[in-house]
């Protein structure tokens, strides 16, 4: 099968019509941006072939386009079987099919029967067209989202693909016999198995009774386990309440606890004595510490004043030496402000006679402008003229595309109605003797071989004979009627528009189209002639240039030449206003350099200020600090501080040295936590008695109840029930097994069958993936893939390689069904989504190469990755 020509209207997103032509037999491809529609044309592909016109259901009502209340309509040419085919189908509103090819005009019904027939797919339900009912055309019409599916095809796909290998599968894999055995196995294993695994019947009954055998085992052993653990849990009480009262009536705490209060009360004088010797140490230690940093105080001091010093007499020489610095710049700068005043007058002057020199030029400019200006103003004029007549005649005529797509309607009404006029007449067929006379119809002679169809009363006339009145069965008045009320509107539609014949409006729609078109070039001139003119401040247009132009007077051609000298006054112009700029250039320099003099001038002298003052603080500072303590006492003083913190140290270290052989704090801790310890024994005593009793009541009620013969009753029972599954499970294991068998056997078989479609998808998958082979299952679905002496499940592949080897499992469907004379094309929306750039390149080349044998359309909105691909490109256009 080979797709010509689409066209679409009313239908989702298609409101106005569009079509698709120009489809090739090889590789077909449209590549357009998303939301342009490319899916909705694989629906509309897919409604037209597999959907009812008449049906109604939710699925054709979602043709709509949303809130429009239309009929949604797709008209289809495509070949089929050597002959040329023409599909047209509605839905929805006045729903209606027609089929037109080498074997007739099918319509309604009719129509929907013969394209099953000619492609080989099934009626569609009331829920519409599935996978069921679109045969193997729908498994290879792969829609956006689904190119990585690797499901079995549905029943009528597989049945083609298995008339295409010229048997039944069953009856290579063992036929009703083997089948009947597999069933029977199966049944026989569903007494102990599900279908996934899980155990069911006598095997289920089994293994809960085990399951509970081992639960009641399991309790008793808990309880056996519990037993033992409290009798246990008793004894250990007992030892620890006989401890516990032999540690309440100790003797030694009583005596330990007198002992930590007289330690207690040494410990306190002597953290007292250490507390008096820590003050008295620092104290002196404070008033040594005050003295020395006095003494360095006053050392630093005396060196801060000797580096002031030294400043103020380094700013004092730098300000003299400033002094004849500042004179240069002063000089430098008059200088150059005179070489810049000289400058700036030689520049005036030379602009004032190149001033002059350009006006004249500028003058000579304008006239030459002004003609050029004229000039298009004439051409422009000419133009305008032939673009009203051209309006005018547009205006008069009639027939724009609006009146020709109305005349084509009535003409199809009118050929509509005569075929179904000449559907329902009567035919006469002549056959004439060689001998026989002249016989007229209607005054016409009459033929050996015409047909005449009676759409109207005629008249047979047989010279010598006499004459025959025929008259048309009346059911054809109908027909009759709508031809004529199709042709009275035909011609009524002729009058208005002021031709004779319809060959006539058409010539004049075709010469309105022409005159339209070669207005729209005359208006493309016209506005080339008129274009802004910023030099004499003319905008664009007509209007304008006739508007700046009205009042002027055309000048003459000739022009005079520009005036002599003027490029060099421009020259000279341009030599001194660098030479102005060089001199304004130094004088700036001077300036920012007598600037910066000033600045330094300025920044030493308060330099000098700053250490002069910096110099007569310090003096004071040195002044005050020995006015109360000169030096020498100052010496003498820290001497004495020095003595006496020795002195406080040697005191302090004596008290610490008697404090921390009686550690309050510890003595305290240890006296409270045999308080504490006591009153705990105290109060464990009656709760640990209580704690003994309750173990004992206990033991004696658990033990009255034989655990240990309880717990060994179950756990025989538990072994019993294990051995009774374990029966069962062995049994259910070789069921398992037998079935696995004979379904390997018939999967084996079936790879011989399959054998067809393994050897025309091996050359693909090798290129795909070198040293891989694919295997099919019965349902002809691809089950698994061997690589790497590793085997893999199709369905744990990654999306990439499950839609790759989805689309070589449907070129080779494609293959199988053309060799057997099928329909079959290859139609792929948004494939190869999943690719990588290698794997992308190498399914081009085997799309390309299956191409040469079937029609292959691609529909994609990745137009870089299809740009190297040599195929036929097709666009969505708008049309009919």
């Amino acid at each position: 099968m080979r797709i010509r020509r689409l066209t679409i209207e009313n239908f989702r997103k298609f409101r106005s019509p569009v079509v698709l032509e120009g489809f090739a037999d090889g590789l077909n491809l449209v590549c357009e941006p998303n939301e342009t529609g490319k899916s909705t044309v694989l629906d509309a592909l897919r409604a037209a072939l597999f959907e009812r016109h008449s049906a109604k259901s939710d699925r054709i009502r979602s043709f709509r386009p949303q809130g429009d209340e239309v009929a949604p309509t797709v008209d289809l040419a495509f070949d089929v079987g050597g002959g040329e085919w023409r599909l047209s189908k509605r839905f929805l509103a006045a729903p209606q099919v027609t089929l037109e090819g080498p074997d007739g005009r099918f319509s309604s019904d009719a129509a929907e029967e013969k394209l099953q027939t000619l492609l080989g797919f099934n009626r569609a339900g009331n829920r519409g067209a599935d996978d069921e009912s679109r045969g193997a055309l729908g498994l290879l019409w792969v829609e956006q989202g689904l190119s990585f599916q690797l499901g079995a095809p549905a029943e009528t796909a597989r049945r083609s693909l298995e008339e295409a290998l010229a048997g039944e599968v069953g009856a290579v894999t063992g036929g009703r016999r083997a089948k009947a055995v597999v069933q029977q196995v199966e049944k026989s294993l569903s007494d102990f198995h599900t279908a996934t695994g899980r155990a069911t019947g006598r095997l289920k009954q089994a293994q809960d009774a085990t399951e509970t055998a081992r639960a009641k085992a399991e309790k008793a052993r808990l309880e056996l386990a519990q037993f033992e653990g409290l009798l246990e849990r008793l004894e250990a009480k007992r030892n620890e309440q006989r401890r516990l009262v032999r540690d309440m009536e100790n003797p030694e705490i009583d005596a330990e606890l007198k002992r930590l209060g007289e330690d207690i009360d040494r410990a306190k004088a002597a953290g007292q004595a250490l507390r008096i010797a820590d003050l008295a140490a620092q104290k002196t230690t404070g008033e040594r510490a005050a003295l020395e940093t006095r003494t360095t105080a006053r050392a630093q001091m005396r060196d801060a004043l000797a580096r002031a010093e030294a400043a103020a007499r380094k700013a004092a020489a730098d300000v003299a030496d400033h002094a004849e610095a500042m004179a240069r710049a002063r000089t430098a700068e008059q200088d150059a402000a005179a070489a810049l005043e000289h400058a700036r007058t030689e520049l005036r002057i030379a602009e004032d006679a190149r001033d002059t020199a350009r006006t004249e030029r500028d003058a000579n400019e304008r006239r030459r402008m002004l003609v050029a200006a004229f000039a298009r103003l004439e051409r422009a004029e000419a133009l305008a003229g032939d673009i009203r007549a051209r309006e005018a005649r547009i205006a008069a005529e009639r027939m724009d595309e609006a009146a020709m797509n109305r005349l084509r309607q009535l003409e199809d009404a009118v050929g509509a109605a005569r075929a179904a006029v000449e559907a329902g007449a009567a035919t006469l067929q002549v056959a004439l003797e060689p001998s026989a006379p002249a016989i007229l119809m209607d005054g016409a002679p009459l033929a050996d071989g015409d047909t005449v169809r009676l759409t109207r009363p005629m008249v047979l006339a047989v010279p010598g004979v006499g004459s025959f009145t025929l008259t048309p069965p009346a059911s054809g008045a109908p027909a009759l009627a709508g031809l004529e009320n199709a042709q009275r509107k035909l011609a009524d539609f002729l009058a208005t528009s002021g031709h004779p014949t319809p060959a006539a409006a058409r010539a004049a729609a075709r010469a309105r189209a022409i005159d339209e078109a070669e207005l729209l070039g005359l208006r493309t001139r016209l506005k080339a002639e008129c274009p802004a003119d910023t030099a004499l401040g003319i905008p664009a247009g007509l209007d304008p240039l006739r508007g700046a132009l009205s009042g002027l007077t055309a000048p003459a051609p000739e022009a005079k030449e520009a005036p002599a000298g003027l490029a060099d006054l421009e020259t000279r112009t341009r030599a001194l206003r660098t030479a102005e700029a060089e001199a304004a250039a130094r004088r700036e320099a001077l300036l920012e350099g007598l600037k910066s003099a000033q600045q330094r001038e300025m920044a030493l002298a308060t330099a000098l200020e700053r250490a002069e003052g910096d110099r007569l603080r310090r003096t004071d500072d040195i002044a005050a600090e020995t006015l109360d303590l000169n030096d020498a006492d100052l010496a003498v003083a820290l001497d004495a501080a020095r003595t006496a913190e020795g002195r406080a140290l040697m005191d302090r270290e004596a008290a610490q040295r008697a404090a921390e052989v009686l550690d309050e704090a510890t003595l305290v801790r240890k006296r409270d936590a045999l308080h504490k310890r006591r009153e705990t024994l105290q109060g464990q005593l009656p709760a640990l008695a209580g704690e003994v009793a309750r173990l004992e009541e206990q033991a004696k009620t658990l033990g009255g109840e034989g655990p240990a013969s309880r717990a060994a009753a179950a756990t025989e029972e538990a072994d019993a029930a294990e051995a009774a599954f374990q029966r069962l499970k062995q049994e259910a294991d070789t069921l398992a097994l037998l079935l696995k068998v004979l379904k390997e056997t018939q999967q084996e078989a079936a790879r011989r069958y399959l054998e067809p479609v393994t050897r025309r998808i091996e050359p693909y998958v090798r290129r795909l993936l070198p040293n891989a082979s694919l295997a099919f299952g019965e349902t002809l679905r691809p089950e698994a893939l061997s690589r790497g002496g590793r085997e893999e499940a199709a369905d744990l592949l990654s999306k990439g390689t499950q839609e790759q080897i989805a689309i070589l499992t449907r070129i080779a469907f494609a293959d199988l069904l053309i060799a057997k004379g099928k329909p079959a094309s290859l139609v792929l929306d948004d494939a190869l989504v999943f690719a990588d750039d290698d794997r992308f390149d190498t399914m081009m080349e085997i799309l390309t190469e299956a191409a040469t044998r079937m029609q292959v359309v691609i529909l994609s909105c990745r137009a870089s990755a299809y740009r190297g691909v040599d195929a036929t490109r097709l666009a969505i256009r708008e049309g009919r």
